[in-house]
Protein backbone atom coordinates (compact mmCIF):
# COMPACT_ATOMS: atom_id res chain seq x y z
CA UNK A 1 0.00 0.00 0.00
CA UNK A 2 1.36 3.41 -0.95
CA UNK A 3 0.90 6.95 0.22
CA UNK A 4 2.43 10.16 -1.05
CA UNK A 5 3.26 13.25 0.94
CA UNK A 6 4.87 16.57 0.05
CA UNK A 7 8.60 16.56 0.76
CA UNK A 8 8.61 19.41 3.27
CA UNK A 9 10.29 18.00 6.35
CA UNK A 10 12.92 19.19 8.79
CA UNK A 11 14.55 15.73 8.73
CA UNK A 12 15.25 13.04 6.14
CA UNK A 13 12.76 10.19 5.75
CA UNK A 14 15.38 7.76 7.11
CA UNK A 15 15.78 9.81 10.30
CA UNK A 16 12.02 10.13 10.77
CA UNK A 17 11.51 6.41 10.27
CA UNK A 18 14.15 5.54 12.86
CA UNK A 19 12.16 7.60 15.34
CA UNK A 20 9.05 5.56 14.52
CA UNK A 21 10.75 2.22 15.20
CA UNK A 22 12.01 1.27 11.75
CA UNK A 23 15.46 -0.14 11.02
CA UNK A 24 17.24 0.37 7.73
CA UNK A 25 18.20 -2.80 5.85
CA UNK A 26 19.93 -3.45 2.54
CA UNK A 27 18.96 -6.41 0.37
CA UNK A 28 22.05 -8.51 -0.22
CA UNK A 29 20.96 -9.42 -3.76
CA UNK A 30 19.30 -6.27 -5.16
CA UNK A 31 21.28 -3.83 -2.98
CA UNK A 32 18.04 -1.87 -2.43
CA UNK A 33 17.65 -0.01 0.85
CA UNK A 34 14.39 -0.45 2.72
CA UNK A 35 13.08 -0.26 6.29
CA UNK A 36 11.53 -2.85 8.60
CA UNK A 37 9.70 -2.86 11.90
CA UNK A 38 9.44 -6.24 13.57
CA UNK A 39 6.23 -7.21 15.35
CA UNK A 40 7.77 -9.92 17.51
CA UNK A 41 11.26 -10.98 18.59
CA UNK A 42 11.36 -13.22 15.49
CA UNK A 43 12.34 -12.06 12.00
CA UNK A 44 8.74 -12.42 10.73
CA UNK A 45 6.12 -11.03 10.72
CA UNK A 46 7.41 -7.53 10.04
CA UNK A 47 6.36 -4.36 8.32
CA UNK A 48 8.53 -3.71 5.27
CA UNK A 49 8.72 -0.22 3.81
CA UNK A 50 10.27 1.20 0.64
CA UNK A 51 10.72 4.92 0.08
CA UNK A 52 10.95 6.86 -3.16
CA UNK A 53 12.07 10.43 -2.57
CA UNK A 54 12.09 13.38 -4.93
CA UNK A 55 12.42 17.11 -4.18
CA UNK A 56 8.63 17.43 -4.46
CA UNK A 57 7.31 14.36 -2.66
CA UNK A 58 8.06 11.22 -0.68
CA UNK A 59 6.29 7.97 -1.57
CA UNK A 60 5.95 5.35 1.17
CA UNK A 61 5.27 1.80 -0.06
CA UNK A 62 4.40 -0.53 2.84
CA UNK A 63 3.49 -4.19 3.16
CA UNK A 64 3.46 -6.76 5.94
CA UNK A 65 5.86 -9.68 5.41
CA UNK A 66 4.31 -12.77 6.97
CA UNK A 67 7.09 -15.25 6.17
CA UNK A 68 10.39 -15.61 4.38
CA UNK A 69 10.59 -16.61 0.72
CA UNK A 70 10.38 -20.40 0.57
CA UNK A 71 12.55 -21.16 -2.43
CA UNK A 72 16.07 -20.08 -3.40
CA UNK A 73 16.07 -17.31 -6.00
CA UNK A 74 12.35 -16.62 -5.61
CA UNK A 75 11.31 -13.00 -5.00
CA UNK A 76 7.63 -13.58 -4.29
CA UNK A 77 6.73 -13.96 -0.64
CA UNK A 78 3.81 -14.24 1.74
CA UNK A 79 2.84 -10.61 2.34
CA UNK A 80 -0.22 -8.47 3.02
CA UNK A 81 -0.65 -5.21 1.10
CA UNK A 82 -4.18 -3.87 1.62
CA UNK A 83 -5.18 -5.18 5.05
CA UNK A 84 -6.51 -3.11 7.96
CA UNK A 85 -3.24 -3.78 9.80
CA UNK A 86 -1.21 -2.25 6.94
CA UNK A 87 -3.60 0.73 6.77
CA UNK A 88 -3.26 1.27 10.52
CA UNK A 89 0.54 1.21 10.26
CA UNK A 90 0.54 3.74 7.43
CA UNK A 91 -1.65 6.00 9.55
CA UNK A 92 0.76 5.59 12.49
CA UNK A 93 3.72 6.50 10.26
CA UNK A 94 1.88 9.50 8.80
CA UNK A 95 0.97 10.86 12.22
CA UNK A 96 4.50 10.32 13.54
CA UNK A 97 6.26 12.06 10.67
CA UNK A 98 3.73 14.91 10.50
CA UNK A 99 5.45 16.53 13.49
CA UNK A 100 8.55 17.01 11.29
CA UNK A 101 6.74 19.09 8.65
CA UNK A 102 8.27 22.48 7.95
Amino acid sequence: MKFRILNKFSQTPAMMLRKTGYLQIKDSISQKTSYVRKLTDQRYPRFHLYIEESPEEVVFDLHLDQAKTRYEGQTAHNADYETPQVKEELTRIYLAISRFKV
